[in-house]
């Protein structure tokens, strides 16, 4: 009878990752993290995604879903990490979205995968939307609120603005110039 035991040489080694490295998963992570305090429900998309993209970039991992870390090759020694690292995003990821949304990207390959869908689908910025907070921001008075109160509801609103633009976006590096957006 054959011995079914894989050889040494048929075991990829594992290296060890210093934790400074975007790969590395510490003991204390788990896939049972919600990332953010309220599940991403179809509304108020840019606010989550500020906040997915702050709670990643604390934990090293926003190269998983921007791109910056791509997959290594399956015979590469930081491949096994890297699968790790990827399920524990996705599954972070996966947690911070509704039931029904977690559903819908459930099948997708790579956290960066799911991503690009809930940016696909949620990140489109629309004009309707754009005009509808310059209204609110000329309807806005201080009435009986503090100044504070009113500059905070303003700068509220004027962030949400400056980040649901609307038309085509420069992708050469050269805005405001930019012959492209």
């Amino acid at each position: 009878m054959e011995d079914s035991t894989p050889t040494s040489a048929e075991v990829p080694l594992s290296i060890s990752l210093d934790p400074s490295h975007p790969l590395y998963v510490h003991a204390s992570d788990n896939p049972g993290v919600t990332l953010v305090t309220v599940p991403f429900s179809g509304i108020g998309y840019v606010f989550w995604r500020k906040h997915i993209l702050i709670a990643l970039s604390a934990k090293n991992k926003a190269g998983m879903i921007n791109g910056r870390i791509n997959q290594p090759s399956p015979n590469s020694p930081l491949y096994d990490h890297w699968l790790r690292c990827n399920d524990m995003v996705f599954a972070w990821l996966s947690n911070s979205v509704s039931r029904d949304i977690a559903d819908s990207v459930l099948y997708c390959d790579t956290a960066r995968d799911l991503w690009k869908d809930l940016e696909e689908r949620y990140g489109q910025s629309n004009a309707s939307r754009y005009y509808q907070i310059q209204r609110e921001i000329g309807g806005v008075s201080q009435g009986s609120r503090d100044i504070a109160s009113y500059y905070t509801r303003l700068r509220k609103l004027w962030d949400e603005l400056k980040t649901a633009s609307f038309g085509p976006t420069c992708t050469c590096g050269a805005e405001p110039l930019c012959s492209e957006g």
